[in-house]
């Protein structure tokens, strides 16, 4: 029995028989009992007859292909034969069975599910147990995660477990989280009386202050004392985790040295487990070495598995400490050549184990960071590209590898600070009169985001490109990766003449198999000028985000869909990013991520999600550097405070944007600013002043090329016009919008258009208004559809038909209550008036929904978001937006009144 957890026990009792949704996450802090938990779950399963199943993913497996899928799914190989041909294959090659490439994610994801599927049909049920989900590889996440979703009508269920401060797959998936809670006094004295008899109250009392209810400290900290009665051993006022690591340091202190060696190959190997220990083991002997590290309570072999575990991850920062530079090398020699047959591996511990200068692995390494990149493990390939410049014997090499872990630095992992540094070096050493592509790129980051300067940067891009002429249509890494560069330069400049150039230059660029190049350009920077081709190969490459772990490629690709309306494809791909820069990895991207997330969030009505990514993502501009990776996420939530009437802050934002736009001559920073003025301008009524904003971005009555944010002002430009007086402009902007094929591009701005059309038509309006509120998915786009019945509830009303006029501008009331956009709602409530009703009226009888109505009980209760939310089991994100729901039903406005109005409402 555990103690203090039986409601985990009723819970996975449940869950076992199959009353609950058929993946459960369990989560807590290190040593809060997760893998016991985990046993007992094994335990239950045997005694209700459940087949299981069990994997433990490693931290130094996280790189590994199918790592933790081939340890899951190893008992049922005998059932692959009964497979059709591609799921076998597939299976075959994970499982290490045959040779050949690595299925796909989504190929190893049926296949998973069919040999699932067809274990169940042989036997009974079956539970499959993950622990430590934190470092399973992505590959076997995706896989699992894919079949997770498609086995509900069988009897298969999953179990896994993962640290609390960890943003794994299966979470992010919206898979049922139960969260481990420490344990109280009473459990915590439970457990030391039953695991230690001997210690005295006073001791007792003094561990548990000491553990806070964690677990595995409790069992760990009592190994300090030596008679087991005085807890002055235990080192005072140090944080929990220090008073472990120095526990667990101490216990090195009397092992023989072939012990403290086989535990040095235990944690560099990152596998743990017997079979690559007995490949890499240091003397004939292997494994005789680790029987005193078990007695000292270091390792232990799992009976269920067999593999060898370390009690405590801070066991590992432990063996590192205990050893020396030279024994770690030593070490990754011979580890080295146990992973011949693996070359990323070998390339990793090569690199370690070096000692001078060598070409040969300094290639290597190069190599195994590109890969890296590609498999979304950034940190460790700016680590493996800095190592390969440190062991290059040229001094073009050396520069050039400098470079590339500099542009590395700066692009994806967010190391922006240490550019200049890495830069330095590389002038100092390049040879000159040939100047890398890599220092070119890293350079002009730099410029970028510490200048703002793009004229600069672009000037140096074009002229190193220049000099690297014949490299432009080879493919090569780091010629890409300057001409995605160089367009960024033009995307955020604006400006013709430099256009002209980068033009010319990437029309002599050949496709390449990524093809975000030729997206970015053909779509991001002109969609207007997007051929119906690229917007299919768009398509495909969105849904082709699905399985990629690549940063670079997710974000380009959802970049590219940004003008479009499409980057709610790519959002589950953009929070893999997301939660990998949040574990450190591509911080840059996650940046972008963030900010790709909040547009979404902006035209899809989200918007208390939009002022949390972005929060994030601005806190982490300002904390790295990143001045002008900041312009969009103040652009977005900007609109947000503008929309919701918060003008000075509004107002602040659009002129720091100008202001910073305007020396540097950042065309696109100055349309974010008048964007954001136009929008406030129409909120207040004032057209003019709107008119003048929008037309600052694209004249009436046409869509220059290079002009991209012109597409998001249709209807914003059409409206001021009319309503200033401008109908001949207003009319020729429709009409070219049409001309420019704009409604082709998404079904928002078809929604825009057609309402830009019905403004300026005198005779045809009420048909294009009903065309425009008639466009598919159009419900999707809830502040412009919104916008939209309020602008046809005024033209009603003006032609007298004040009871249809009230059906739409009701409809838009209720839109702009639940966006909590106040001008908007006040200009609405208005418009109500005059047609007749009270404003009022516009959500009178509204009717709670069952969830809204749980969500509003435990708040009016005294509970805080995050406390419902584990009562209901749902984010404090969807409890949140539940309450923005019931307050304007209510008709409240703060959370001290629901009491009240709950007692009210008839529930």
């Amino acid at each position: 029995m555990l103690v203090g957890r039986e409601v985990e026990r009723d819970l996975i009792t449940a869950f076992v028989q199959g009353q609950d949704e058929p993946v459960l996450v369990i989560r807590g802090e290190p040593g809060m009992g997760k893998t016991a938990v985990l046993d007992m779950a094994a335990d239950i399963a045997a005694a209700h007859e459940v087949r299981v199943l069990r994997a433990a993913a490693l931290e130094y497996e996280a790189e590994l292909k199918f790592g933790a899928l081939n340890q899951l799914l190893h008992p049922l190989l005998d059932g692959i034969d009964e497979l059709g041909t591609a799921h076998q294959q597939a299976l075959n090659v994970i499982m290490g069975l045959a040779p050949g490439a690595m299925p796909s994610q989504l190929i190893a994801g049926a296949a998973t599910l069919a040999l699932l599927r067809a274990a169940v049909g042989r036997a009974a049920a079956l539970l499959m147990i993950v622990d430590d989900v934190q470092w399973l590889d992505l590959s076997s996440a995706m896989a699992l995660s894919y079949a997770a979703r498609r086995w509900s009508a069988i009897d298969i269920r999953m179990i896994v477990a993962v640290r609390a401060e960890s943003d794994d797959a299966f979470t992010r998936s919206g898979f049922r989280v139960h969260d481990l809670a420490p344990l109280d006094d009473t459990d915590a004295d439970a457990l030391l009386r039953a695991a230690y008899p001997a210690l005295t109250a006073n001791v007792r009392r003094r561990l548990r202050t000491d553990a806070h209810g964690n677990p595995l400290a409790l069992l760990e900290l009592p190994v300090a004392f030596e008679n087991g009665s005085s807890p002055t051993a235990l080192p005072a006022m140090l944080p929990l985790t220090d008073r472990l690591r120095k526990l667990f340091a101490d216990r090195f202190a009397g092992l023989p040295e072939g012990t403290r060696r086989m535990l040095l190959f235990v944690v560099l190997a990152g596998a743990e487990n017997s079979t690559k220990l007995e490949d890499c083991a240091p003397t004939p002997e292997g494994l005789a070495d680790l029987p005193p590290a078990e007695r000292a309570g270091i390792v232990r072999v799992n009976p269920r598995t067999g593999r060898l575990e370390l009690r405590h991850p801070l066991l590992r920062s432990a063996v590192i400490e205990q050893s020396t530079s030279a024994e770690r090398r030593q070490v990754h020699r011979v580890l080295a050549e146990a992973f011949a047959g693996e070359p990323q591996r070998r390339a990793w511990h090569l690199g370690q184990a070096a000692v001078g200068p060598d070409d040969e692995i300094a290639a290597a390494l190069e190599g195994l960071s590109q890969q890296m990149i590609r498999h979304g493990d950034s940190r460790r390939a700016t680590a493996a590209m800095l190592r390969a410049a440190e062991l290059s014997t040229s001094d073009a090499d050396r520069a050039r590898r400098t470079a590339r872990a500099a542009y590395l630095g700066t692009l994806i992992t967010g190391d922006l600070a240490d550019t200049a540094r890495l830069l330095w070096e590389v002038n100092r050493a390049e040879v000159r009169e040939s100047p890398s592509l890599e220092a070119a790129v890293a350079a002009a980051y730099q410029l970028l985001n510490d200048e703002g300067d793009a004229g600069t940067a672009g000037r140096l891009l074009l002229a190193t490109i220049r000099v690297h002429d014949r490299e432009i249509g080879s493919g090569a890494d780091a010629m890409i990766e300057a001409l995605h560069t160089l367009l960024y330069v033009g995307f955020y400049s604006g400006r013709p003449e430099l256009w002209n150039e980068i033009g010319s230059v990437l029309e002599r660029a050949e496709p390449q198999p990524a093809d975000t190049l030729a997206l970015l350009h053909d779509i991001f920077v002109n969609p207007v000028g997007a051929p119906p081709e690229a917007l299919r190969r768009l398509d495909d490459a969105l849904d082709g985000l699905r399985f990629s772990s690549d940063p670079l490629r997710i974000v380009r690709v959802a970049t590219a869909a940004a003008y479009v309306d499409r980057i709610g494809t790519a959002r589950d791909s953009l929070w893999r990013v997301i939660a990998d820069g949040r574990r450190g990895g591509a911080i840059a991207k996650a940046i972008e991520a963030l900010f790709l997330i909040a547009q979404v969030d902006f035209f899809e009505g989200d918007w208390d999600e939009l002022i949390e990514v972005t929060d994030e993502g601005l806190q982490l501009c300002a904390e790295l550097g990143y001045t002008l990776l900041a312009g969009p996420g103040n652009f977005l939530r900007a609109l947000v405070d503008v929309a919701r009437g918060h003008t000075d802050t509004a107002d602040v934002a659009a002129e720091r944007l100008l202001l910073w736009a305007a020396p540097r001559h950042l065309v696109t920073y100055a349309a974010y600013s008048s964007h954001i003025r136009c929008l406030s301008a129409l909120g207040r009524s004032n057209f003019d002043e709107a008119y003048r904003h929008a037309a600052s971005v694209n004249a009436p009555g046409g869509f220059p090329r290079y002009t991209p944010h012109a597409v998001w002002l249709v209807l914003d430009l059409t409206e001021a016009a009319v309503r200033s007086g401008r109908v001949a402009e207003a009319r020729a902007h429709a009409e070219a919008a049409v001309a420019a094929g704009v409604p082709q591009l998404s079904s928002r701005l078809r929604l825009l258009t057609n309402a830009a059309l019905a403004l300026t038509d005198p005779h045809d309006w009420r048909a294009l208004f009903d065309d425009a509120l008639a466009t598919p998915d159009g419900d999707r786009w809830v502040f412009d559809r919104a916008r939209i019945e309020l602008l046809y509830g005024e033209r009603l009303r003006r032609e007298r038909e004040p009871a249809a006029a009230r059906a739409h501008l009701t409809t838009a009331a209720r839109a702009f209550e639940r966006l909590r956009a106040t001008p908007w709602l006040e200009r609405t409530q208005s418009e109500l008036r005059a047609a007749g009703e009270p404003a009022a009226s516009a959500t009178r009888g509204s009717v709670l929904t069952a969830q809204e109505q749980a969500v509003a009980e435990l708040a009016a209760s005294g509970l805080t978001n995050k406390e419902i939310a584990e009562r209901l089991f749902l984010s404090a994100r969807t409890v949140s937006t539940h309450l923005h729901r019931v307050f304007p039903k209510l008709g409240i406005s703060t959370r001290s009144a629901l009491r009240d109005a709950m007692s009210r409402h008839p529930g």
